[in-house]
């Protein structure tokens, strides 16, 4: 699935909410820590996450991410008759991703408000080193999530975590990837009436 076609359907899932009059528009900056699941060529690292996020209708909320890592070095031990003659570093590169998320809450905000979230996305691993290739890779998530209040009912304290899933090799097989983040969402009121 390509970025247009993710920008295009959250953008009508944020339209539409604007018809009934008003309604919350979520904005998000966040940072965290993704560590690789099952693979072993790249490491943990830290992340970062821009989010945009509106109600569609009574439970069910559509928000937009924008998010990076920085995935950690790896060491590899190069081996001659089982005796260890080099241990070289792999740079791990970077793996940016361009998602669209569902996310089941309560419809307005509460003072504790977690939510479950599944998603898609369009992700980009550039690796540090260039005798790897580059992938683009349509990926899946689920996790979940609690927004805490800290001012108002308007900011917000966001801590979530998810599994993001990225099947490569002709579905054969997938990169896994544990992602945790804490920001702050800041609730904007859009009156369209």
């Amino acid at each position: 699935m390509n970025k247009g076609l993710l920008f295009i359907i959250l953008l009508t899932m944020l339209v539409v909410p604007g018809w009934a009059g008003t309604f919350q528009l979520g904005v998000g900056l966040h940072s965290g820590y993704d560590m690789p699941v099952i693979q072993g060529d790249v490491g943990a690292g830290a992340m970062w996450g821009i989010s945009v996020r509106g109600n569609i209708v009574s439970f069910l909320h559509g928000q937009l991410i924008v998010r990076g890592t920085s995935q950690g070095d790896v060491e590899e031990d190069l081996e001659s008759n089982d005796v260890v003659i080099e241990t070289i570093t792999i740079a791990g590169g970077t793996l940016t991703g361009f998602g669209l998320n569902a996310i089941l809450a309560k419809q307005d905000p509460m003072n504790i408000w977690p939510y479950f979230m599944l998603g898609i996305s369009s992700n980009s691993l550039s690796p540090g080193e260039s005798y790897k290739e580059d992938e683009s890779n349509f990926g899946w998530s689920i996790g979940g999530g609690t927004g805490i209040n800290l001012y108002n009912r308007q900011l917000y304290l966001d801590v979530n975590t998810s599994l993001l899933v990225m099947p490569i090799h002709d579905n054969n097989a997938s990169r896994k990837n544990w992602q945790t983040m804490l920001g702050v969402q800041y609730l904007i009121p859009i009156k369209t009436k």
